[in-house]
């Protein structure tokens, strides 16, 4: 042996774990995983990767790849589900080094179109757009949700690369179907900005206020990245909502006053949250998107909302998330 010491004898992993806490753990993986493990990987190991194998005391143990810094180790831990997770991981970590050449070429060919590159560069790079949208489409099908690639449960070299053929064929036209929504609300942030930014007279100060806070969370530096994708699809809609609002409230700026204050109380709330370091949480960005969603059925009906809204709903969600 390796100079383990026993440090007490169950047929339960759990009552191992109870008694000896991680050190039994350790140890009984370690010993199980002697014969596999391997460090430093950046590639897909030729041998498949068996999902269970017999530990210490015939008890299982779960092979798995796991993220080490930038590359990928394969080692054997004493918990099924804790392995599941750290493969996945693993798996889409070795796809990422394996498709980074497909990554550069897709960011190369991009056809950003001038006009749009321009109006980004109020905001950051062209460069900065291009690598966004290639990293978001990538991320989409390496996710294996709808029309991703299923990674989580390879344990196998043709398999693995089975599905980096997949997705180096999806890859292009997804960043393409991304680069389309971002033209599109880039194209109304264009039309937007200086109507805001030299305001004729007629606007209330509050009401002016908020819409450039509105049009800053929707369009700035990182909006490509940091937008959930069903949020993503729906930007031109909330910009165009912005756009009528502004309209109107030249028009009818009691009118604007008024709808305002329904949707003050979750924009106050939202921004707390962000002070606090917390607004990325699920519950949060819920309740973001669909005060967006709240702001098209006040602002602009006539554009329809993706889900019912109501201020009412909003204040629900508010008051769950108070609770906790």
């Amino acid at each position: 042996g390796r100079g383990f010491r026993v440090l007490g004898q169950s047929r339960s992993l759990d009552e191992l774990k109870a008694r000896f806490g991680a050190e039994a753990e350790k140890a009984f993986a370690a010993r199980a995983g002697e014969r596999l493990a391997r460090e430093g990987l950046r590639e897909f190991p030729a041998e498949p990767i068996p999902a269970e194998i017999a530990g210490a005391g015939g008890l299982p143990a779960f092979p798995a790849l796991v993220l080490d810094g930038e590359d990928v180790a394969l080692r054997v831990l004493a918990d099924r589900e804790a392995a599941a997770a750290a493969h996945a991981s693993g798996v889409v970590r070795l796809a990422e080094i394996a498709l980074a050449d497909t990554v550069k070429s897709a960011r190369k060919q991009l056809p950003l179109n001038p006009k749009t590159a321009m109006v980004y560069t109020a905001v950051a790079t062209a460069e900065q757009l291009r690598a966004d949208l290639v990293a978001k489409a990538l991320a989409a099908l390496l996710d294996g949700g709808q029309g991703g690639v299923a990674l989580a449960a390879i344990r196998d070299r043709e398999a693995f690369h089975k599905a980096i053929g997949a997705v180096k064929q999806k890859l292009f036209g997804e960043a393409m179907a991304r680069l389309k929504v971002a033209e599109a609300a880039l194209t109304q942030y264009a039309e937007i900005r200086p109507k805001l930014e030299a305001p004729v007279m007629g606007w209330a100060k509050a009401n002016l206020d908020d819409l450039r806070a509105q049009l800053a969370g929707l369009v700035h530096p990182a909006f490509v990245r940091d937008t959930p994708p069903e949020a993503f699809n729906e930007l031109p809609r909330y910009l165009k909502a912005l756009a009528l609002r502004a309209e109107r409230a030249l028009r009818d700026p009691t009118r604007d006053q008024q709808r305002m204050l329904e949707v003050q109380p979750f924009a106050k709330a939202l921004d707390e949250a962000r002070r606090r370091g917390i607004a990325l949480e699920p519950g949060w960005q819920a309740l973001r998107w669909d005060l967006e969603e709240l702001r098209v059925s006040l602002f602009a009906q006539e554009l329809g909302t993706k889900r019912p809204v109501s201020a009412k709903r909003l204040a629900k969600q508010l008051e769950a998330l108070s609770a906790r």
